[in-house]
């Protein structure tokens, strides 16, 4: 799997997202952070959302995805279950969490 199934995920998700009633349509991520993208593997190895790198250079390539924020955010929240993202669900189904996981895991490939 390679990054534009990374994209294509984390694009639908937030498309689910705007559809669920009192969601904003199109999305406001700007308070995520100026650098809060994944509109390239670049940014998204880059994005920073609310102070915390999305995917640590410290857990790419090593068995250690589960421990990347971005994962941890779509799971559960980084600051428990009112955080999870998408804020308030839908959320993203846990399968293609994992496939997100595999792919930090297999060193983010093209």
């Amino acid at each position: 799997m390679g990054f534009d199934r990374v994209r294509q995920i984390l694009d639908q998700g937030i498309a689910t997202w705007q559809t669920a009633p009192g969601n904003d349509n199109p999305a406001d991520l700007s308070g995520h952070g100026s650098t809060f993208s994944w509109a390239t593997k670049a940014a998204l190895l880059a994005a920073v959302g609310h102070g915390n790198r999305l995917i640590q250079p410290g857990v790419i390539g090593n068995g250690k995805g589960n421990q990347a924020n971005l994962i941890i955010d779509l799971r559960t929240g980084l600051s428990g279950p009112a955080s999870r993202m998408p804020q308030g669900g839908p959320f993203i189904p846990d399968p293609q969490i994992q496939e997100i996981e595999d792919w930090i895991n297999a060193g983010c490939p093209d």
